[in-house]
């Protein structure tokens, strides 16, 4: 059995929670890797960063895929009631909390709750965010080459724009995620190109159908079980 895996961090643009996404559909399509998925909704890069880093020497010599967030977002290690009351009574975000070896995150996303609007009005504007944003791409490449890891950068905002301008309808209704075709696309057209990782022609042609036949729903109760017969070729 291959030893070689794929360390897949992202937001909910790479989570899978309402459907498949493109980490889902990876471990479809190249069975011979073995794929894990360290995400969170509403996630920024604070978060993101410290997933990665808490894989230490795992990922020495493998791929990763590293899908940056929004700069803009705020990720909240919590350290006491106020900011876990806060977190849990915010009207969208309050199941955005994730357990860490650190403790407990909230990742506050869009949150319009006044101290966060607080923090990026006042505290941590435009300017600084695109400095730290810069600072952190430069610290990750440096941590990942000093681990001799194949990786690629993507955003969730490139994503976005590549799933906009690709001449397949689309199919998300009113989810903020693509679609699980456009993922597909995105998937094959851009990050596995981008990773020189080939993909077995018959295999991808047949799933690139069941996805595009299939009738998806967000949030189906069945989605798991749908995506693993789906999956299994």
């Amino acid at each position: 059995m291959s030893t070689n895996k794929i360390y897949c961090f992202g937001d909910g643009y790479a989570h899978g929670h309402i459907w498949p996404e493109w980490p889902q559909i990876l471990q479809a399509l190249v069975p011979e890797y073995n794929t894990t998925t360290h995400t969170g909704i509403g996630a920024g890069n604070e978060y993101l960063i410290n997933l990665l880093l808490q894989q230490g020497d795992n990922i020495s010599g493998q791929t990763v895929i590293f899908q940056w967030a929004h700069t803009s977002r705020f990720d909240k290690l919590i350290e006491d009631e106020e900011w876990l009351f806060i977190a849990k009574a915010d009207p969208i975000y309050h199941f955005n909390l994730y357990d860490s070896a650190h403790g407990t995150w909230w990742l506050s996303s869009a949150s319009k709750n006044k101290k966060i609007q607080e923090y990026h009005n006042l505290f941590v504007q435009n300017k600084q965010e695109n400095l730290r944003f810069n600072n952190q791409q430069i610290l990750v490449e440096n941590y990942l080459q000093q681990h001799n890891c194949k990786y690629l950068f993507i955003s969730t905002v490139e994503e976005e724009q590549f799933c906009s301008q690709h001449t397949e309808q689309e199919f998300r209704g009113n989810e903020v995620q693509p679609s699980p075709l456009l993922h597909f696309y995105y998937l094959t057209e851009v990050i596995l190109p981008k990773l020189n990782i080939l993909v077995d022609a018959d295999r991808c042609k047949q799933l690139k159908q069941a996805i595009k036949q299939h009738n998806w729903k967000a949030y189906d109760p069945d989605r798991v079980e749908i995506w693993q017969k789906m999956s299994i070729l």
